[in-house]
């Protein structure tokens, strides 16, 4: 009875703190919950399932042709959510290799036929989380499925910057999985200013700064270009879901913020 009711305890705090995730990012909810004492991968398998149908359930809402604009926009933001998170829990030991694997193939089914650009994007972000974990333990398989993407990205009429994306986890991949030119930005609307600050694919921040809510999007992207010391070639700006920035050039940052949490 002290086991269960150990177990009921442990249940109940990892989804307490799912529920509070609202504010914090996928790899601090992970460590979260890595951090509720005697918690096991085993125990956890409850919540993994679960979260394992948001995603099942939000790829099927993607895939409808009946799906409206508004449900795919909400799908979609879950759909991102989902894959940092379980790709986060993966890596604190609360999710299984097989998880990840079963994403990944639901993600980029078999076949030839290139795949949605959202399906894309999802792979290189959950790929961004645990590639460098997976090298470790399965790099054959690792090795193949960026090969695949690849091929299928030459086949594709994606855009620039999901081609750029493509590009640049075939190049992480080959080098330690130490991304240089990815930077993920948070923007958070404080008065009539907004406070920007951007972080590497390993988690340091590279920089912080206020910018006027009236500023238009190329201003931010020029922003973070002149606060590194040594400006990439190529700089790909995403959001926390994996998202691109959009490439907008008459959106003001206060509108896009806006639009972003509708």
């Amino acid at each position: 009875m002290a086991a269960a009711d150990r177990l009921a305890d442990n249940l109940h705090q990892a989804m307490f703190i799912l529920k509070m995730q609202e504010e914090k990012t996928s790899r601090q909810i992970a460590e979260e919950l890595a951090s509720v004492e005697l918690l096991t991968a085993e125990e956890f398998e409850p919540v993994a399932k679960a979260l394992v149908r948001f995603f099942d359930g939000s790829l099927r809402i993607l895939d409808s042709p009946t799906t409206c604009k508004a449900e795919a926009a909400r799908a979609r933001k879950r759909l991102a959510t989902m894959v940092t998170l379980l790709g986060h829990l993966y890596l604190v030991k609360l999710v299984a290799c097989k998880v990840i694997h079963r994403m990944l193939a639901d993600l980029i089914p078999p076949g030839d036929v290139p795949p949605a650009e959202f399906r894309v994007m999802c792979s290189y972000s959950l790929l961004t989380v645990v590639g460098h974990a997976l090298a470790d333990v399965d790099a054959s398989h690792l090795v193949a499925f960026i090969g695949k993407l690849v091929e299928l990205t030459a086949k594709s009429s994606f855009r620039a910057p999901t081609r750029r994306l493509v590009e640049e986890l075939r190049g992480i991949s080959t080098t330690s999985w130490q991304p240089k030119r990815v930077l993920t930005v948070r923007a958070e609307m404080v008065a009539s200013h907004v406070e920007v600050s951007c972080t590497n694919m390993g988690g340091e921040q590279v920089c912080a700064f206020n910018m006027m809510a009236s500023a238009k999007l190329p201003d931010l992207v020029a922003e973070v270009q002149s606060h590194i010391l040594n400006p990439f070639d190529v700089l790909t700006l995403i959001l926390e879901t994996g998202a691109l920035l959009p490439d907008d050039d008459e959106t003001t940052i206060g509108d896009w913020l806006r639009d972003l949490h509708e």
